[in-house]
């Protein structure tokens, strides 16, 4: 079994021998199996009870609200316990809070907010802290590969996950597919407390807490003391504006423009995941040899590309291709921002640093998930789709002309 001591020893293009990263693979492949079913549930659910776009668009928001609320906090707390046993809590909880979903009788939309809401918060803990966990398990070497990894079982799961999400809450249930969802919260607790982690050992002035505000500052002033990390910040904070914008939009563009209801929603969402793989796959295969300023910058410019085809293309098959690419693209600068991450930040402040960032970029993209709900009920969704592909786009180009940050 791999532990802080062996991961050293492991040849660092092989992961195969390194038990707790499939572990953690595997296990969070399960759970985001069962998330996107209540991902395509969820607005679903909401869409049908009000037929309105912007209280779908609430639903959706609520998923990223949290990370502003609770983001500097939840990275203090990740810096200061075990990752692992963090992560096995947040799991249970939130197998609980979906599981009352499917067991409500007739769920309100005050309900359906306010769980939405809670789940959301949990994951305000699990996500950086799977982030931070990464660097403990793994060679610093291999972090491109095992980030392509985890992105790889991600997409398969939107592939796999939204298309039969979309049949199943279409032609069954949405009680359905939140049981399902609470079952693989089971599972990737169970794979977490499988894994043989230890801790990093930290020096004792590392070790030394002090009140939450000064902790939550040392991230702060380390992620914008970091011209980088700074720069790299401003630019995906920009990209996220459009992002966040075309979430909805997607879902409106599938149900009200096309006619065709979650059935096509889950076809545009597994387009997406489909060149997800693929761009992981190529990072996977590239390794430690990719230029992450390049892949971030191209990335983004690529995606704001094929958000403006969406808006232009009339056909479900034209709109799907359009999709493949911009999840390839998306790969590309998602992987590569993460794993520069990874590389950059200590381990004592992984989680600051995280929680910061994601309080930051998710705020945005929160507020960008409702400004896109909002205007699609007064303008033309192609035409938004069109706004936020330039949106996305023109921070990419900004980048790629930044020696900073290009060259990272």
């Amino acid at each position: 079994m791999a532990t802080p001591d062996t991961i050293a020893a492991l040849p660092a293009r092989n992961l195969a021998g390194n038990r707790n990263f499939y572990l953690l693979w595997a296990g969070q492949f399960i759970s985001q199996l069962g998330d996107r079913l209540a991902m395509v549930a969820l607005p679903w659910l909401v869409y049908q009870k009000t037929g309105s776009a912007f209280s779908t668009g609430v639903v959706l928001a609520l998923y990223t609200l949290p990370y502003v609320l609770f983001g500097a906090f939840a990275g203090v707390v990740i810096d200061r316990f075990n990752k692992r046993r963090l992560m096995i809590v947040a799991d249970l909880v939130r197998a609980g809070l979906v599981l009352t979903v499917a067991l409500a009788a007739q769920p309100g939309l005050p309900f359906v907010f306010a769980v939405s809401f809670a789940m959301a918060t949990v994951a305000v803990f699990f996500d950086p802290c799977k982030l931070s966990l990464l660097p403990d398990i793994v060679q610093r070497r291999q972090l491109v590969r095992a980030n392509s990894l985890l992105t790889m079982g991600e997409n398969l799961s939107e592939i796999i996950g939204y298309s039969v999400a979309g049949l199943v809450a279409y032609y069954f249930s949405t009680r359905i597919a939140f049981v399902a969802d609470s079952a693989t919260f089971l599972v990737s607790a169970a794979a977490l407390a499988l894994m043989a982690y230890v801790p990093p050992v930290r020096e004792a002035a590392l070790r030394q807490t002090h009140r939450v505000g000064a902790e939550i500052m040392e991230g702060i002033r380390f992620l914008f003391g970091h011209r980088q990390l700074a720069a790299n910040t401003a630019l995906v904070i920009a990209a996220v504006l459009g992002l966040g914008a075309a979430y909805p939009l997607t879902f409106l563009l599938a149900v009200d423009v096309l006619g065709q209801g979650t059935k096509a929603f889950g076809l545009m969402e597994a387009a997406i995941g489909l060149g997800y793989l693929g761009g992981s796959a190529l990072l996977a295969g590239l390794g430690s040899r990719v230029r992450k300023g390049y892949a971030m910058t191209v990335g983004l410019g690529v995606m704001g590309a094929g958000l403006v085809c969406v808006g232009l293309l009339q056909s479900l098959a034209a709109i799907l291709v359009a999709f493949l690419v911009l999840g390839a693209a998306n790969a590309a600068a998602l992987i590569s921002i993460d794993t520069f991450f990874q590389e950059t930040v200590p381990e004592h402040l992984r989680g600051r640093v995280w929680g910061v960032r994601f309080a930051l970029t998710q705020g945005f993209y929160a507020l960008s998930i409702l400004v896109g709900g909002a205007l699609a009920g007064i303008y033309s969704v192609q035409g938004l789709f069109v706004v936020a592909g330039l949106i996305v786009g023109l921070p990419g180009l900004v980048g790629l002309a930044t020696a900073r940050v290009r060259e990272i």
